[in-house]
């Protein structure tokens, strides 16, 4: 069990597309329900941090520096599948 919380990183573009306005709403539905277990860092348009991973398709999540979700929104059975997968119970 992690003591400190897994960091949860979701990139979109801006303005965000249909697809990132989903991911905003389910990240922010995954927050409320997991709260002090992730950390959550939204990040919106051009960043370094996207050359740093590589990503080149939005929306992205990243978890616990592992690329999970590139170019779609998961569904919420998905995302939880991929904390679960990085040890969040």
């Amino acid at each position: 069990m992690k003591d400190m919380p897994v960091k949860v990183e979701v990139f979109t573009s801006e303005p965000p597309c249909s697809g990132g306005r989903l991911l905003l709403k389910l990240i922010e539905k995954i927050k409320e329900e997991y709260k002090d277990k992730i950390e959550v860092e939204v990040y919106r348009g051009l960043n370094p941090k996207l050359s740093e991973y590589g990503i080149n398709a939005s929306p992205a999540v990243v978890i616990d520096r592992d690329i999970r979700i590139i170019g779609v929104c998961p569904s919420e059975e998905t995302l939880k599948e991929a904390l679960r997968e990085a040890g969040v119970q």
